[in-house]
């Protein structure tokens, strides 16, 4: 199990690393499910380094930080999230979101309310790929818009 766990994390900074094209949504999507992959190993370390690039008031931009949450849900019985979809946008060069649809299972098999979640995430493009900026809920029932996906088109 240590071996895969590695071997994933390996492979998470590896795509995370990667430079991003202009315009290509599959690359931001990839980059999400990479960083959910550590999301439910709940390594607060490696999101930190390789993934977030937060405001300096935003909680979640230290690992203290990220870890106090993973600690917070898992004192609810939290283990993992069940994903059920990624679907990003690109808004420019160096810009999207990704919107992540998925449910927080808890250790006996359950979830934490609500069931069905949605989250976007904002992200830019660095010079070591993309990176996340920021993130929040969206309310039950409602999706991202992407009214400028060149992407779409294909």
């Amino acid at each position: 199990m240590k071996r895969l766990k590695s071997g994933l994390l390996a492979l998470a900074f590896a795509c995370a690393a990667a430079p991003a094209h202009a315009g290509d949504r599959e690359d931001m999507e990839r980059f999400m499910s990479d960083y959910l992959v550590l999301w439910n190993a709940h390594d607060a370390s490696a999101i930190v380094d390789h993934f977030y690039r937060l405001d300096a008031t935003h909680p979640w931009r230290t690992t203290e930080g990220l870890q106090a949450e993973f600690d917070r849900l898992k004192a609810q019985g939290y283990d993992k999230s069940d994903i059920h979809g990624i679907t990003g946008c690109v808004l420019g060069p160096d810009t999207g979101q990704v919107e992540l649809r998925f449910t927080r299972r808890t250790t006996d098999g359950g979830f934490l309310p609500p069931k069905d979640r949605t989250s976007l995430y904002r992200l830019r493009k660095f010079e070591d790929g993309w990176r996340v900026t920021g993130m929040n809920a969206l309310p039950a029932g409602e999706h991202m818009t992407c009214p400028t996906d060149p992407a779409s088109a294909n």
